[in-house]
């Protein structure tokens, strides 16, 4: 028997989740940032910092210490540098059969620009679909106008704001595509 195709909508409200800490240091190509606050990091959170590459994650935590996936891109010792944590929400995970992301809209709630992140995760592995696109205050940005993705059996659609409780996301999926 084959499934269906069934168009859904994957909503989510007030994504966003953000800590900041300040003071950290980061040696040249390292994947430590020392001194450092951990309260409300998490292993997994995205690095928000000039000196690590987009999409690069928490991989572990210690006393004053996260170690990052990737190394950092510096050429000289920093100090004093702050540096966002922003946790990613599973706006979407991709069940049974293949599903395809049609578009989406991702909404500014606030009264500021915030910066978007979306990321298509299969397994172990993130992509970043958008990564820190500016949305200005009270407007949205559109995903598609590019095309489709294509979404395994248990991909997941995630998506973060360097803003906490800022945006609001809906996506268009066509589920059970064989």
């Amino acid at each position: 028997n084959k499934m269906a195709e069934v168009f859904a909508n994957a909503l989510k409200k007030a994504v966003g989740i953000v800590t900041t800490s300040s003071s950290g240091s980061i040696g040249i190509t390292s994947t430590l940032i020392t001194g450092i606050s951990t309260a409300g990091v998490a292993v997994g959170y995205l690095v928000d910092n000039g000196n690590f590459i987009g999409g690069s994650k928490v991989s572990a935590i210690g006393i004053g210490t996260v170690t990052i996936d990737s190394t950092s891109t510096n050429t000289a010792s920093t100090s004093s540098q702050t540096v966002n944590f922003v946790g990613l929400t599973t706006v979407y995970v991709s069940t049974g059969l293949k599903s395809i992301l049609i578009g989406g809209t991702l909404a500014n709630n606030t009264g500021n620009q915030v910066s978007a992140i979306v990321q298509v995760s299969s397994g172990s592995t993130s992509y970043n679909l958008l990564y820190k696109i500016p949305i200005p205050a009270g407007s949205s940005v559109v995903i598609s106008d590019a095309g489709k993705t294509l979404l395994t059996a248990s991909d997941e659609i995630r998506v973060g704001s360097n803003v906490a409780n800022s945006l609001d996301v809906t996506l268009a999926i066509l589920q059970g595509v064989s």
